[in-house]
């Protein structure tokens, strides 16, 4: 038979596209598996934005703005008032209010339930605090400065 009027794959060729796809399956199942440290991120992400703009408010409306801290539910809120419940919610700038909760399987710790920034933006805090964020085998921590307010991922 001429060459030209044969068809298909050799075996070799087969061999290894059958190899590549088991590769790729691998890597993309265990992409999609590692869901809870997805989420951790993008919570820690979230905090800290939440953070950044109570800051930042309360050293634009020149006025104090409490951060309260529910690490049982998973909760963190932003007010212009003291109250747990939150009367004045701080507003986001997307819309809605700065009122965030973890995703299920995300883990929020603090040492602290509740702190202000002031209206030159410093914590109502007596040191450097850390705010964990924990999930799928991942930590991500959140600083507050004692002196500045200044929120930064370390």
């Amino acid at each position: 038979m001429p060459r030209s009027a044969q068809r298909g794959f050799t075996l070799v060729e087969l061999i290894l596209v059958i190899t590549l796809l088991g590769i790729l399956s691998f890597v993309v199942a265990t992409r999609m598996l590692d869901v809870d440290s997805v989420n951790a991120r993008g919570f820690a992400d979230r905090l800290e934005s939440t953070l950044q703009q109570a800051h930042k408010q309360a050293i634009a409306q020149r006025r104090r703005v409490y951060v309260n801290v529910d690490a049982a539910a998973g909760r963190v809120r932003a007010c212009f008032d003291a109250a747990a419940g939150c009367a004045q919610p701080l507003p986001s700038p997307a819309g809605g209010v700065l009122d965030i909760s973890t995703p299920g399987g995300i883990a929020l710790t603090s040492a602290v339930a509740q702190f202000s920034f002031d209206a030159l933006g410093r914590p109502s805090l007596g040191a450097t605090t850390v705010l964990n964020v924990t999930g799928g085998g991942a930590t991500h921590s959140i600083s507050i400065e004692r002196e500045s307010g200044y929120v930064r991922r370390i």
